[in-house]
């Protein structure tokens, strides 16, 4: 291999492996106003080109990653809303068949769709950074 291209690509991989993809990952809490954490769902982030997703664990925390998300989020403006976040109660008939559900919203409907959302965060280069959400009950 010519010592050239060998070593533009040694600085090409370490450029990408260091961070400096231009990915970040995104983490932090999902909370109502009351303190009391957002137990289920996910955090969208949303931009006019893609989306991503990190999954609310129990506790309230989130971090985007998974799938294709590995890496973190490209640089730039996104709408960020929640989804799947309601619960939902199955009823069933004597035969154990689900005949009925209730489906319950856990967050205000504002948060519930880029369309609504008034949540934007800004992902700029560098590492991971924090984004706490603080949201109204439904």
């Amino acid at each position: 291999m010519n010592r050239k291209i060998f070593i533009v690509l040694v600085f090409g991989i370490m450029f990408y492996v260091t961070g400096c993809s231009g990915k970040v990952q995104i983490s932090g809490t999902v909370k109502y106003s009351d303190g009391d954490p957002v137990t289920r769902g996910n955090v969208v982030f949303e931009s006019a080109d893609s989306s991503y997703f990190g999954v609310i664990n129990k506790d309230g925390t989130y971090i985007t990653g998974g799938n294709k998300q590995v890496e973190g989020i490209p640089k730039g403006t996104y709408k960020v809303w929640l989804a799947q976040t309601e619960s939902s109660e199955n009823f069933f008939d004597e035969n154990g068949t689900v005949v009925s559900y209730t489906i319950t919203p856990k967050v205000a409907k504002k948060f519930t769709s880029s369309d609504s959302t008034d949540l934007i965060f800004e992902v700029k280069s560098g590492g991971t950074k924090t984004f706490n959400i603080v949201v109204e009950k439904p």
